[in-house]
């Protein structure tokens, strides 16, 4: 401790622990949040009357298991009910404006995250994205994820990081873990509506019902529906369809007894409308985009094909917690299925019948086994020696039954009609001649592809106190799995309106291994503070492209990334200043990329970008500066700054100055380097796709006390400096079009809140893009240009919580 280092020792560890630079650190979460699913939480006792004044304590389970945020060594952010609650967060890309360096994008209803620089561009089904998502422990590897819409939940912990040893698989940027609301032995209900700009109205409600002292179930739904802010200019009078998000959650609970519990849960969910498949192409390439006409950033599309999208998600999981001196044993299991369907974008972003693609169905089925140890009080060592590991098996299947590629869908083979004319003898005959070749009615690609995955794995993770002041952390994980091309096809449509088979690709598989190692060591060499270093490794499975239409799909190799991290963790002031922070180092090898273009290869590409390095520096604060003359006033802040740069990317994809799709090869006939060839356009150096350098969010609220409760005014900041949408970083001087570029933007947030205490009523008035900035909520960059998705405008609404 402390004490034991003496004066001296004490002030010069500090004073290192200022000079590490900054890193991460969590929001408020009550001091005594409910009991988590399958892990035990240790809540905090009832604060002393001398210690309201404090910054409230934060349980989190970044670690699989019950532990004070400040104890930590981990970067974690994390939010309880009520704060997502006040801040207007129900999905994860609201998640995102509170955290800087979580990237969230969203491509045709797909979310593209990116934490610490290291995401995906992908929004393929055999593509799982790079930061994982839990829900109560359960791994959803489908970027059309339950975790869109949080519903009725505890809290939300976002791990920044890779987590490779833990959470396994396509963890390589971080974890978000939602964990929904347990079902308790006391009867409790809770409703939130909400109405807002563009008829807006949302409702969730929760109701928790005991049945004696064995069993217990809960209940939770949610309804939105809102209108679109984009109108469709098309020449038509056909409306935009409404967005109408849904779902309920059923959750059974059993307390067999003290030490064994199980916990079912089944929930289904869908959302349709249109999300981000409504686009305008502001900037046309200058041969596909040739007699387009530029859109303006107004909320109107032309688009002359309809754009819709709707998924449908189903899950069930249980979880079985079994309690035993010396050992805490943990059983998983899980199934979800999540299908997109009605999906159609206009390729092209524009009124003209050029080009369009979409899908029928785009589907992915997993299932998940976990086992899972823990230590107790009463193992071996405990005092001194705190441990978790299992095993764990996915298998998944996912891919497009069928997705299509349309082009100009005006244009109509006369040959089928000609022959449909035919006098029926006549017409035999010629279908005799043609030996039943396909007749393509329209130029249509259909693609059919599935691709399969089995993945086996053990992990352990100690920690061991060596005084009591410094502790080691080593753990791994290792991980065997099987990726499989079950099926690529391609079909045209036939004179009937069916599908004929065209060609086919051949099935393959690939196996790979991994290890993915953790260490860190932690000294707590103050009271209230904590310092760390880790070294950890993580893993993104390799997979293939299942939407190939001109080229047989390829393995793409597995994406690995090393972390390097040194941390802070402090408070301050008696704990009313938490100042918590990070630099670190992310190496990444393989990296896994995506491109959009239906002249090279397909309408999606998926390559290795060979090797990427990205060196950041978080610092967060959470500040109670006026204690005792105005402890209502909160202050929270946050930055992240990344240098995220491509190291080893010379094969890239990209559009040259006329629009045109393009390969790099920077390799001459005898595989030499030369950067002189026509061929070569390098990447290396480049910034990485949809990383900004600097990222900033800022709070303040300001409570006070009024007849009947309490009155909060408060308001959110958060600034995004720009980032690039394609590898090749364009605009530059040889390569102007097209823009690439997502410029710089803020956004200011506010509301004030009623809180009418004896009542469990909350009434909260507020503003979400106060200055109506533009930005954009995703972008496709295709063969016809720029086409851009705007995020919402300037909303103002009103939002009524009860709680009894």
């Amino acid at each position: 401790m402390a004490e034991e280092l003496g004066g001296r020792g004490r002030w010069a560890a500090v004073a290192l622990g200022l000079l590490l630079g900054p890193g991460s650190w969590a929001q408020e979460a009550p001091a005594e949040p409910a009991p988590l699913p399958t892990i035990p939480v240790v809540t905090t006792a009832e604060p002393a009357p001398e210690n309201l004044n404090r910054l409230e304590e934060v349980v989190v389970t970044a670690r699989k298991r019950s532990e004070l945020l400040q104890d930590v060594p981990v970067a974690v952010a994390s939010f309880s009910a009520a704060q997502l609650e006040a801040r207007g967060i129900q999905n994860i890309r609201d998640l995102s404006l509170a955290i800087p360096g979580f990237q969230v994008s969203d491509l045709g209803g797909y979310n593209m995250m990116s934490l610490r620089g290291i995401g995906t561009d992908i929004f393929i089904p055999s593509a799982e994205p790079s930061v994982a998502t839990y829900l109560d422990g359960v791994y959803l590897p489908s970027g059309h994820s339950l975790g869109q819409a949080f519903g009725a939940v505890e809290r939300v912990e976002v791990l920044k990081g890779p987590q490779g040893t833990l959470f396994g698989r396509n963890a390589t940027g971080g974890a978000v873990s939602i964990w929904t609301k347990q079902p308790g032995r006391r009867f409790e209900t809770s409703v939130e509506s909400s109405y807002a700009s563009f008829n807006d109205s949302r409702t969730r409600a929760y109701v928790n019902l005991p049945f004696g002292e064995v069993f217990a179930a809960s209940v939770s739904g949610y309804y939105q529906h809102r209108d679109s802010y984009y109108t469709l200019d098309n020449g038509t009078d056909h409306r935009l369809p409404a967005e109408v998000n849904r779902g309920a959650r059923l959750k059974l609970g059993f307390n067999f007894s003290d030490d064994l519990d199980l916990v079912l849960t089944g929930l289904v969910a869908q959302q349709s409308g249109t999300s981000t498949t409504v686009s305008a192409n502001v900037e046309p390439s200058n041969v596909f985009g040739a007699t387009l006409q530029p859109e303006t950033r107004d909320y109107v599309a032309t688009a002359n094909s309809e754009p819709s999208l709707t998924f449908d998600t189903r899950a069930y999981y249980g979880i079985l917690n079994w309690r035993n001196p010396g050992i805490d044993t943990k059983l998983l299991a899980s199934h979800s299925y999540v299908n997109a369907h009605d999906y159609n974008y206009d390729f092209d972003g524009s009124e003209q019948p050029i080009a369009s693609y979409g899908a029928l169905s785009e589907f992915q089925r997993t299932s998940t086994a976990e086992l899972q140890f823990t230590s107790n009080e009463d193992s071996w060592g405990a005092s001194r020696l705190k441990w978790v590991g299992g095993l764990y098996y996915l298998q998944s299947t996912g891919g497009y039954d069928p997705g299509y590629l349309r082009l100009f869908d005006t244009l109509v083979n006369p040959l089928p009609g000609l022959i449909a004319a035919l006098p029926g003898p006549l017409r035999n005959a010629v279908d005799g001649l043609l030996g039943g070749a396909i007749i393509p009615e329209s130029l249509t690609f259909y693609f059919f592809g599935t691709a399969q995955t089995k993945s086996y794995s053990a992990y352990l993770q100690s920690t061991a106190s060596l005084t009591d002041w410094l502790n080691l952390t080593v753990g791994g994980r290792w991980q065997r799995e099987s990726r499989t091309l079950v099926r690529s096809d391609v079909g045209l449509g036939t004179l009937d309106g069916g599908i004929g088979k065209a060609y086919s690709f051949s099935p393959d598989e690939s196996k790979t291994r991994n290890f993915s190692p953790k260490l860190s060591l932690d000294v707590h060499p103050a009271r209230d503070l904590l310092l760390y270093a880790s070294y950890q490794g993580g893993y993104k499975s390799g997979t293939y492209n299942v939407i190939n239409i001109f080229a047989q799909p390829s393995f793409v190799q597995p994406e690995e990334v090393t972390a390097y991290e040194l941390g802070l963790k402090s408070e301050w002031f008696n704990n009313s200043l938490r100042f918590n922070a990070a630099v670190f180092q992310n190496d990444i090898r393989n990296q896994q990329t995506g491109f959009m273009s239906f002249t090279s290869g397909g309408a999606v590409n998926l390559e290795n970008a060979g090797k990427a390095r990205i060196r950041g520096v978080e610092a967060e604060l959470a500040w109670r500066p006026l204690p005792r003359l105005n402890p209502g006033l909160k202050l929270g802040g946050s930055a992240s700054w990344l240098d995220a740069k491509y190291r080893d990317y010379e094969n890239g994809r990209g559009f040259n100055q006329q629009g045109i799709a393009y390969q790099s090869d920077c390799r001459d006939n005898n595989g030499n380097y030369d950067a002189s060839l026509s061929s070569c356009h390098d990447f290396s150096g480049n910034q990485i796709v949809r990383v900004p350098d600097f990222t900033a969010a800022a709070t303040v609220s300001q409570s006070f006390k009024v007849p009947g409760g309490s009155l909060e005014v408060a308001g959110d900041y958060y600034y995004n400096s720009g980032f690039y949408y394609l590898a090749q970083n364009t605009p530059t001087e040889a390569q102007s079009k097209p823009d690439s570029y997502e410029p710089a933007y803020a956004l200011v947030n506010a509301r004030v809140s009623y809180l009418l205490r004896r009542a469990g009523l909350r009434l909260t008035v507020f503003g979400e893009n106060l200055t109506d900035e533009r930005y954009n909520a995703g972008v496709f960059m295709t063969d016809f240009g720029r086409q851009e998705s705007l995020a919402p405008p300037r909303i103002w609404g009103a939002r009524l919580n009860l709680d009894f």
